[in-house]
């Protein structure tokens, strides 16, 4: 049985009009005007159009709201792992230097995955005026500042650790933001910009023996990974020369979709001219944000598409017309929608609720033969749009869920900095004794410090101090514990012993027979020396055929 995916690309592949789209999109400089795409229509063929052509694809909205939307429609419609948020990097202003790291994150994770792409397959963008109009590092800064680091690679944590303060790095004693690492042991922790969880690097001595993600709150580990790429915040480690706007980083060979093009040009010179009055040094404008000239001129060799014909420097040569129209406003009418499907089956339209929750469906049933309507035909699709459509060529009516029920629609994004319920190590340091914290069992307590505990097994551990009503006291452990599964444990290298986590029955693996033997001659070998070396000192030492001190 098809996937709600398969049977939507099914749908999209029965429109001449989609066939003329892909036909416009091989002349690589073209300018297409797309006519009478309206609503979720926008991402329904431009997702059909990009499987089919494939390539590097970005999409302009209006604001930051309406990208995200757009965004989990391409969620829905292509493989989201493909699919990227590209927004701005700052919390209000360029101006006032205050950055969202959230945003750092997902604007380094697009621009790796641009730079790596390979020409296989598709990659979609979506963004908004206000992250177009800032500049990026270009290409070979990215590659430069780049740590690249394989299971297998040897290399001393002294000198990771290095590379990571050349870079900019923070060392703190547990990681909890971007550009920050930690070292523990053969253990080392690191965040980079381009990803929302940080990695766990494991060494035996000088080679890296695993890489692994790990959870911020729990400081557990989850995937392992094979190879992985730090890369520190580029904002401010990137010479105002190596900046470059997004279009130019994207290439000529990016596609380009714009909404409305001139309102996102104008917008980004309303954001240059603005946070230009608010800059102490006007002449740094140019190292952080680009323009509407300088944007039109990067993307004069790229492919643009437009919903609107509206942009003077580019007006279309080709026009694509489609023939859709947004969803009704059925307000809660339930009489309307089942009187429209009713009308729209006896015209030969196929008529399609789109809701990612199949109680709302039996719902929308039940409410049609409580109303009288029980000849409406509800089908269904597992699967959502922003906004829904009529498309009049194919016959096809796609509803969504959350426009009949005037509910609203929330939306995900994928690559954010998540934190559960439990306390970070940021907040716990930010606390003083005195502050009111919500424990999630025993409710509202006063914090009253960290202080050590006996465990169970007599060896001492951190614990959070909370003061009720009465003076009763209750202790919080701080401590977390990286567990893993039977089958990966393994040994842990320290620099001065290892760790035996489990006993191997059987034959032992060939890497591990290895450094066992290895560690072997290392123990040899030192007590041979240590015991030369005893007897320099004590004068009474002989000349070894393999040693001579």
């Amino acid at each position: 049985m098809a996937t709600a995916r398969e049977q939507l690309a099914q749908f999209a592949a029965g429109s001449k009009a989609l066939g003329r789209l892909c036909r416009e999109y091989k002349n690589r400089s073209a300018t297409v005007h797309l006519e009478e795409l309206v609503g979720g229509a926008l991402s329904f063929y431009a997702a059909a159009a990009v499987a089919e052509s494939g390539g590097v694809h970005v999409f302009v909205a209006e604001d930051r709201d309406a990208a995200a939307y757009l965004l989990n429609d391409f969620y829905n419609l292509l493989d989201e792992r493909q699919v990227y948020f590209f927004p701005s990097s700052w919390k209000r202003s360029a101006a006032y230097g205050a950055e969202d790291a959230q945003g750092v994150v997902q604007r380094t994770a697009t621009m790796h995955a641009v730079r790596n792409f390979t020409g296989k397959g598709y990659l979609v963008v979506c963004t908004c005026p206000e992250a177009l109009a800032e500049r990026v590092a270009d290409a070979e800064a990215l590659q430069r500042e780049t740590i690249t680091v394989r299971v297998g690679d040897r290399i001393s944590i002294e000198v990771l650790e290095q590379a990571l303060v050349d870079a900019s790095f923070t060392r703190v004693d547990f990681v909890y933001e971007p550009g920050q690492y930690s070292v523990r042991g053969g253990i080392v922790d690191v965040f980079s910009y381009s990803e929302s969880k940080p990695y766990r690097l494991d060494f035996f001595g000088d080679e890296v023996d695993s890489i692994r993600r790990f959870n911020i709150s729990s400081q557990l580990s989850s995937d392992r990974l094979e190879r992985v790429e730090i890369i520190p915040d580029l904002n401010a480690g990137t010479p105002a020369a190596a900046k470059v706007s997004f279009a130019r980083f994207a290439g000529a060979e990016a596609s380009w979709w714009f909404y409305d093009a001139d309102f996102v040009l104008r917008r980004v010179n309303d954001i240059r001219r603005r946070t230009l009055s608010d800059m102490e040094h006007p002449d740094e404008i140019d190292s952080l944000l680009t323009s509407r000239n300088s944007l039109v001129a990067d993307l004069s060799g790229s492919r643009i598409f437009l919903l609107r014909d509206n942009l003077p420097e580019r007006p279309a040569a080709a026009t694509v017309k489609f023939a859709t129209s947004p969803q009704p406003k059925f307000n809660k009418n339930f009489e309307m929608l089942a009187d429209d499907m009713i009308r729209g089956a006896l015209r030969g339209y196929d008529t399609y609720i789109l809701s990612e929750n199949k109680a709302q469906v039996e719902r929308l049933e039940n409410i049609f033969h409580q109303i009288g309507r029980g000849q409406a035909v509800v089908r269904s699709l597992s699967t959502t749009l922003h906004e829904g459509f009529v498309d009049n060529d194919l016959k096809l009516c796609l509803y969504t869920d959350h426009q009949i029920f005037d509910r609203y629609q929330r939306y995900r994004i994928n690559g954010e900095i998540r934190r559960d319920e439990q306390m970070t190590v940021a907040e716990l340091n930010q606390l003083r004794p005195g502050d009111y914290v919500v424990h999630i069992d025993h409710g509202v307590g006063r914090f009253d410090g960290l202080v050590k505990i006996a465990a169970g097994d007599g060896r001492m551990q951190e614990a959070i101090k909370l003061v009720y009503k009465d003076g009763d006291v209750l202790f919080v452990n701080a401590c977390s514990y990286d567990t893993r599964a039977l089958e990966d444990c393994r040994f842990e290298a320290h620099r001065r012993y290892i760790d035996v986590q489990m006993v191997l029955d059987g034959p032992y693996p060939e890497r591990l027979k290895r450094r066992i033997a290895e560690l072997q001659v290392l123990r040899r070998q030192s007590s041979e020396l240590a015991e030369l070396t005893k007897r320099y000192y004590e004068r009474n030492y002989h000349r070894d055929e393999r040693y001579t001190l």
